[in-house]
């Protein structure tokens, strides 16, 4: 049975969904694409935006319309109730810094 978990924001109340594997899939296979949306460069060290309005049930201009203090609360529920989704995030972002550091490392220092 899939998880759930309702969170309150104002007066409304919105009911976050544990992803699929097919749903993760679908996000893992979509983050090669090049147009990065307002959400995530505001929130770039959490979930892709896309993992946050699939969750949400949710379009990414209803997001826009919240305060980033009241999105931040609803990244935290996502990634609550989607740990193994963000933990393979998280590892992936740490492969990924310390790539870049590695290569920072490897080129030569202008004198």
């Amino acid at each position: 049975m899939r998880k759930t978990k309702i969170i309150k924001i104002n007066d409304r109340e919105i009911t976050v969904k544990e992803l699929t594997v097919d749903q993760i899939i679908k996000i893992m296979d979509s983050s090669d694409d090049p147009d990065i949306n307002d959400i995530d460069m505001l929130f770039p060290d959490r979930l892709p935006s896309s993992a946050l309005v699939m969750s949400l049930g949710m379009k990414i201009k209803d997001l826009a319309r919240y305060a980033p203090s009241e999105i931040e609360i609803m990244f935290d529920a996502v990634e609550e109730i989607n740990p193994t989704f963000a933990g393979l995030m998280q590892r992936l972002a740490n492969v990924g810094r310390a790539a870049l550091e590695a290569k920072k490392s490897e080129e030569p220092s202008a004198v």
